[in-house]
């Protein structure tokens, strides 16, 4: 785990991967750093992940601790618009900047399609409904 002040990445926690001799998952190593960086106080603008992590519990997990998460979604994950029948974000329309959808199991999220100048397509998640693509874009060069 890495604490950022915008120009310096600082080193604030690690964990040994071991699943055979202590049984923990990806999923249980994350929410123990984040845990642990709440107990030290740490108060970050937002927490920034990647799509590995982004399963709807580590999501609540960084709600419940009173954070922003920015993190990317997987293409065939689903979400509702409009109340309409869950699809994959890759086949939703979005918003130039950003647009609100419902994540099953979590609840309401921005999400923003990012297409690279080669036309590869990624899609990233805040649980600010309110951040523009400007914030979002700040928080995607420190990821």
């Amino acid at each position: 785990m890495l604490w950022s002040d915008g120009d310096c990445f600082h080193p604030c926690d690690d964990r040994i991967c071991h699943k055979d001799s202590d049984g923990l998952t990806k999923n249980d190593r994350f929410a123990a750093m984040l845990r642990a960086a709440k107990e030290r106080g740490f108060q970050p603008k937002a927490v920034l992940f990647d799509s590995w992590h982004a399963s709807v519990d580590n999501l609540k997990l960084v709600r419940s601790l009173g954070w922003t998460f920015v993190t990317r979604l997987k293409q065939n994950r689903l979400v509702r618009l409009d109340h309409g029948e869950p699809k994959a974000v890759s086949d939703q329309p979005m918003a130039a900047d950003g647009t609100v959808v419902w994540l099953p199991a979590f609840g309401l999220v921005r999400v923003f399609r990012i297409v690279a100048r080669n036309g590869d397509t990624s899609h990233w998640v805040t649980n600010d409904l309110g951040m523009g693509s400007g914030t979002r874009q700040m928080f995607a060069e420190l990821s």
